[in-house]
């Protein structure tokens, strides 16, 4: 039993220690100013898969997708013709 929960403490350090190093990686490549943005997008995209999941509701990106939808086969009164064709 102390062997299995050994092992594991060991795979959940590798593991830990993975994204900590892909996140420094994704942050030095990135350009100046996106540094952060660049390397906790995964996270912050994995934890809106996870809030989806449990929730059944949809992220924010799908949402976004789906108003941009939306507003292109309903155009609304301002995005008539200046003549109000």
């Amino acid at each position: 039993m102390e062997l299995l929960s050994t092992g594991i403490a060991i795979a959940a350090g590798a593991f830990a220690l993975a994204l900590v190093v892909g996140m420094t990686v994704r942050a030095v490549r990135a350009e100046r100013g996106q540094r952060l943005r660049a390397a906790f997008s995964p996270l912050m995209s994995s934890f809106e898969v996870h809030q989806e999941l449990h929730t059944g509701q949809k992220g924010l990106q799908e949402t976004v997708i789906q108003t941009i939808q939306e507003q292109s086969t309903h155009p609304s009164r301002t995005d008539r013709d200046p003549e109000g064709r």
